[in-house]
């Protein structure tokens, strides 16, 4: 029998309903929506009537429906207004068009110079921390993402071609993410964010000129989005390759910045653990030596710790779609017009899928415990067709980033206050103050 739609969870104020603790803490929202009532709970954003889902089997409908029930689009108003009307942000048909462009610019072969520029930045890095010293993990994940973007997406000249204040109009367009105000209000944020994005436009517009004047001397993102043919065989414009590169760097640094931060910490609280990759880094990983996909397929228990830090610690904890076609989910039916959410906060900790859900332990993922096969049971990186297609590319650079660290230095963890930050985009972790001391004889990788 078909229900009325899902209960309210409580705590919800006149008129603005959950809209505060929404955009303050949505992990405790979601978690006391759960134990009031179950998978399927409804929160108020202001008007806006919300259905949060949780568990494989809701989720798998969350993805599968996407594109036919469900719409993806108008739920990122908000991001279309910051970067641009492309692949996720455009319309269905847009957005299907675009995705062999995105599929070239994340297929395998790619990945092996991706995996050189990452050995390089990440090396870089290392040899600016001298012998010893104190770094804030945190802020050195953003730059070093920033980094890596850069070299693995534009090239060795990136610094040069980027110029001074690049990375500073991204902060500006990260500021005005806001998925309850309407986008096009005349606020300081916002106006800061249209001339973030006139910024950047200007920049990679020059790029683009530049390779389409010599392409001979380009191999690079852009290059690649010049001469890939489009599902229905044309090239994309340069307003778009414009768009698509601003929404790649902006998508992909910060997430992959905030997950790093993460598995350094994780791995730092737990000596155990960290012992465990450290001797699988020693066992395969050959001092002095670049990092290669051969050698990176050989360190399952980093990879592991990956996939639990995307459980306990998602960068991108909720996504969120629109009902444009009422749908039975569980007993209940969902109006049109409605909003979804899945929830990392809640889906990622259950008794049922995973054992000790709290508890940081990577092992739940080896072949013998088999935790978490259900591809739906974490949502870190998307599900179904809509899974992240830099998945593997963020992995790898989390990858490369903590074994080059650990095999080179050795570290303490000195922050003990170490939180999750929510904002309006992808989560990030607090200030993370670590003391290290270069191992001796460590290699640096040439």
């Amino acid at each position: 029998m078909v229900a009325a739609v899902p209960p309210v969870v409580s705590g919800g104020l006149p008129v603005i309903g959950h809209l505060v603790e929404m955009l303050q803490n949505r992990e405790t929202l979601f978690k006391r929506g759960y134990a009031e009532h179950g998978d399927l709970f409804t929160i108020k954003l202001g008007p806006q009537p919300v259905l949060v889902i949780t568990g494989a089997d809701h989720n798998r409908q969350f993805y599968t429906e996407t594109d036919k029930s469900l719409n993806m689009q108008d739920g990122y108003t908000f991001l279309k207004e910051a970067i641009g009307e492309v692949l996720f942000t455009a319309s269905q048909e847009t957005y299907y068009n675009q995705r062999p462009a995105l599929q070239e610019v994340f297929k395998r072969e790619r990945m092996v110079d991706y995996a050189r520029a990452m050995n390089i930045e990440v090396q870089r890095w290392l040899d600016s921390l001298g012998q010893s010293g104190e770094v804030d993990i945190a802020q050195a994940m953003m730059d070093l993402a920033q980094a890596v973007a850069g070299r693995a997406f534009i090239g060795p000249d990136y610094e040069a071609e980027l110029g001074d204040g690049f990375w500073r109009q991204y902060e500006a367009i990260a500021a005005s993410l806001d998925p309850v105000l309407p986008p096009k209000l005349p606020l300081p944020k916002f106006r800061r964010r249209d001339q973030a994005k006139k910024k950047i436009n200007a920049t990679l517009s020059a790029l683009i000129q530049k390779r389409r004047d010599r392409p001979e001397r380009y191999n690079d993102l852009i290059t690649t989005l010049l001469t890939t043919p489009l599902k229905d065989g044309t090239i994309l414009p340069d307003k778009d390759i414009v768009t698509i590169f601003m929404g790649l760097i902006f998508a992909g640094h910060e997430t992959t910045a905030g997950q790093a931060a993460w598995l350094i910490v994780l791995l730092l609280q737990h000596p155990d653990y960290l012992r465990l990759v450290q001797e699988e880094i020693a066992q395969h990983v050959k001092p002095g030596a670049a990092l290669d996909g051969s050698m990176l397929s050989r360190l399952e228990h980093l990879y592991w710790a990956i996939d639990e830090t995307t459980r306990l610690r998602p960068s991108a904890d909720t996504q969120i779609r629109t009902v444009e076609e009422p749908i039975q989910v569980g007993s209940y039916q969902i109006p049109a017009g409605w909003r979804v959410m899945v929830s990392g906060a809640t889906s990622h900790h259950l008794p049922a899928i995973f054992s000790d859900p709290e508890r940081f332990n990577p092992l739940r993922f080896a072949p013998e415990q088999g935790e978490g096969k259900n591809p739906f049971a974490i949502i870190g990186f998307g599900g179904g067709i809509h899974k992240c297609s830099g998945m593997n590319f963020a992995k790898n650079e989390m990858a490369i980033i903590t074994t080059l660290f650990f095999q080179q230095f050795d570290a303490e963890l000195l922050s003990r206050d170490i939180r999750v930050v929510m904002g309006k985009g992808a989560n990030r972790v607090s200030e993370v103050r670590v003391r290290y001391q270069r191992k001796a004889g460590a290699p640096r990788v040439g």
